[in-house]
């Protein structure tokens, strides 16, 4: 294995200066029952969570910002949900299994009308609705158009053929289909034969898009998020890129602005007219799946947790953090090695530091932390000294931040497992899904490879 220098190493961050507060305070917080949770929806004032395991979640947001828990729901026959759209009283699911159609007229007893038949060897995906057509994304398999004038009993109108349609966004008679790395314009005014009218070309496989009256948003994972004038679809045009911190999944529009599901945190993005800055911010560090929005609260579906949040000036200090765990490399005994955190004062007056300390004495606080004004931050370093235990703790921070008193960042050195910077153990595995043959890590020497294990089971 390669050796580490034993000199200690500090990693610095870059230092922002956000000039405005980020305006984002937690309303509320609830831990369901179901996790894996992949997709949020908002249909009058219910949201709905959907989720791999354990079923799916009702939400009574008449209070905004409240998550006023009113239903747990199952599909049954083995139907593990995955995506999720309502329109007039009904909310139709994908699942691992097909697509099902539930009466949700009453949310707090929610009816299931089944699975719609011959959908049950599809892999289906993102899905959406407008008037009396449901589209759904269907991978190499297509897009399918439903005419749900009868929501008991769904007619198939046509596919649409791609090479992998992973979501599909409806508005005035055209849908909008992402394709691998390109967006897809069809006229479906006749839903029984749909005409092509243009494509887009993107930098990274789409993960979602996002319609208003004038403009399209594409999530695009590491890539951040695109914008297009959209006013003349033979001809649509790039505007900007904002490049989030981590994975652009999930996106939705609200008050001229877009909430983005960016897997360790919350953005907010706004166009100007000239660029597309961000506005918003909260770091979740809770795998931050999808997201909804109505008026100006958010709701971010968070894989085992549901947040809301309140868009609008921040009154207090309001505490962020860049990252909400420190991993820390393979260090031999003895040894030490050093990582940073950055703390952020996001509010519009003092932040008081009441307590900071690490939870494990492996742990050792370079400089403490200090008070801090608004849009203020300070670098704490933090050094790991190695021992041939595995040293797991935690970062904890009380201040004077009325919705979040305190805040902790993981701290995970020589942990029982795969350690930064040791050589991966060599695998190979067949594809299920998108792909022929098997993958073995080997033969991507050379390349960066990322790897998401899911195991819902």
């Amino acid at each position: 294995m390669k050796a580490i220098d034993l000199r200690l190493i500090k990693i610095i961050l870059i230092l922002f200066s956000w000039g405005y507060s980020l305006n984002l305070t937690i309303t509320d917080y609830h831990d369901p029952q179901a996790n894996h949770i992949l997709d949020a929806e908002i249909y009058e004032n219910t949201l709905i969570i959907s989720a791999m395991v354990q079923g799916i979640e009702f939400y009574d947001i008449s209070s905004g910002g409240q998550l006023n828990h009113i239903d747990h729901f199952t599909l049954g026959q083995n139907g593990k949900a995955n995506c999720v759209e309502a329109i007039d009283n009904y909310a139709y699911f994908t699942s691992k299994n097909g697509l099902y159609v539930v009466d949700i007229s009453s949310p707090s007893n929610p009816q299931n009308l089944g699975r719609v038949a011959g959908t049950n060897n599809f892999i289906l995906e993102n899905l959406d609705a407008e008037n009396n057509m449901l589209a759904v994304a269907a991978h190499e398999d297509g897009v399918l158009l439903y005419d749900i004038s009868n929501p008991q009993d769904l007619q198939l109108r046509s596919t649409i053929n791609s090479d992998n349609a992973w979501c599909v966004r409806l508005k005035d008679g055209y849908a909008y289909i992402a394709d691998e790395l390109v967006v897809k314009i069809y006229d479906i005014s006749n839903t029984s034969d749909p005409v092509f009218i243009n494509q887009i070309e993107t930098s990274n496989a789409i993960k979602d898009i996002a319609l208003t009256q004038s403009f399209m948003y594409v999530a695009l994972g590491s890539d951040g998020v695109d914008i297009y004038d959209l006013s003349n679809l033979e001809n649509p045009i790039f505007l900007d890129n904002y490049n989030t911190n981590t994975l652009a999944h999930r996106i939705s529009p609200f008050e001229n602005k877009l909430a983005v599901s960016d897997w360790d945190d919350v953005d907010v993005l706004e166009w100007d007219g000239n660029s597309l800055n961000r506005v918003g911010y909260k770091n979740t560090g809770n795998r931050t799946m999808a997201i909804a929005t109505k008026d100006n609260y958010i709701y971010s579906a968070e894989w085992a947790s549901v947040q809301a949040f309140e868009f609008g000036p921040v009154s207090g200090p309001d505490i962020d953090l860049n990252t909400l765990e420190l991993n820390y490399p393979y260090v031999n005994d003895g040894d030490s090695y050093s990582l940073s955190v950055e703390v952020i004062n996001n509010g519009s007056s003092t932040l008081n530091i009441v307590d900071d300390y690490v939870t494990n004495s492996h742990f050792e606080i370079v400089n403490q932390l200090n008070d801090l004004e608004p849009d203020q931050s300070q670098t704490v370093e933090i050094i790991y000294n190695a021992s041939d235990l595995n040293s797991a703790g935690a970062y904890r921070i009380y201040t004077n931040d009325p919705d979040q008193a305190m805040v902790m960042c993981e701290t995970n050195g020589n942990i029982d497992g795969a350690n930064i910077g040791e050589p991966a153990i060599d695998f190979e595995l067949d594809y299920i899904a998108n792909g022929e043959g098997s993958f073995r890590l080997s033969d991507q020497l050379g390349k960066v490879v990322v790897i998401a294990f899911f195991a819902p089971n």
